[in-house]
């Protein structure tokens, strides 16, 4: 759905974007992580043909930008991290007043403008003015303004900037119902937690250059050299002597005592070793609830892929 090509984009005494090269799927959501000055908001607004590239090439649906760029922006719902608004409007008029700029006319608009109000949830709203929304309902109210057009792809600059826990959840919720409605989801936030709970892919800039893209299972996978196992058992009690057990072990090192009955330790063996060690823990009488690899946490790997660039 979208290819980017050695995309470059140089402002004077700045070099933004240096050599970026991805692609995404269809029905992909796809997070875009990298720290203030990294060049995201600057990828995202050459990809909404919002600013021209000083190289490279991006491709929406097979379509250049260089050359139909009307027709895709008419292939893109963008959501900036800050929107304007007009007084003097209600939620509907707000909405109705965007799908005649796309040209969206008579039955199709009606119909488009309702089904847009159904699925952001503004339907109880729409007669209500714009500047009077809270913080959570305008970001929805954004979100309905950039699926005006039925677009195939949706770029979303920091939508959960600002949003209380409860209007992030909803708005992570609205965003995979989207990805199961066939559309490609290009997200940049700085929460990394949420991006890591509904993104299928990840990419991380810094600098205007790639820093890795990917799965996050297979980033974490990348930076993890060993395997790390935490252990849960039924009895506190046995903790102490699972220590000794794990450590009389060759292959077993920094055996970590957690809270309650946990604990951790890393493995120096592969992953297929796992099984076998979990059943000498059960064959030796420990009463195992719970048995697991630590992968590294979104924030964990994004500490370790940009460690020393910045």
């Amino acid at each position: 759905m979208l290819q980017v090509d050695n995309l470059v984009k140089v402002f004077p005494n700045t070099l933004a974007v240096n050599n970026l090269s991805f692609h995404l799927n269809r029905g992909e959501i796809c997070g875009f992580v990298g720290p203030n000055g990294a060049g995201k908001t600057t990828t995202m607004r050459m990809i909404a043909t919002l600013e021209e590239p000083s190289a490279g090439e991006i491709r929406l649906d097979g379509i250049s930008v260089f050359e139909d760029p009307y027709q895709i922006r008419r292939m893109i719902g963008f959501m900036p991290d800050h929107y304007g608004t007009y007084h003097g409007m209600t939620v509907r008029d707000y909405l109705e007043f965007y799908a005649r700029a796309y040209e969206i006319d008579g039955p199709l608009r009606r119909q488009r403008i309702g089904d847009i109000l159904e699925f952001t949830g503004l339907d109880q709203i729409e007669e209500k003015m714009v500047e009077s929304l809270s913080k959570g309902m305008r970001q929805r109210l954004n979100l309905g303004r950039a699926l005006i057009n039925d677009p195939k792809i949706m770029i979303m600059d920091e939508p959960a900037a600002g949003l209380d826990p409860r209007a992030r959840i909803e708005l992570r919720y609205l965003i995979k119902n989207l990805a199961e409605r066939d559309k490609t989801v290009f997200v940049s936030s700085h929460i990394l937690t949420e991006l890591s709970e509904m993104c299928d892919r990840m990419l991380v800039i810094d600098k205007g250059n790639m820093i890795t893209f990917g799965t996050l299972e297979d980033i974490q996978r990348g930076l993890q050299q060993a395997l790390r196992i935490q252990v849960k058992l039924n009895q506190p009690d046995q903790i102490a002597a699972l220590e000794r057990f794990l450590l009389e072990r060759a292959g077993i090192s920094d055996v970590v005592v957690g809270e309650g009955a946990t604990l951790s330790f890393t493995l120096a063996e592969e992953i297929d070793k796992v099984p076998a060690l979990m059943k000498e823990i059960l064959n030796a009488g420990f009463l195992v609830v719970e048995f697991k690899p630590c992968a590294l946490t979104m924030e964990e790997a994004f500490i370790q892929i940009t460690e020393g660039l910045f």
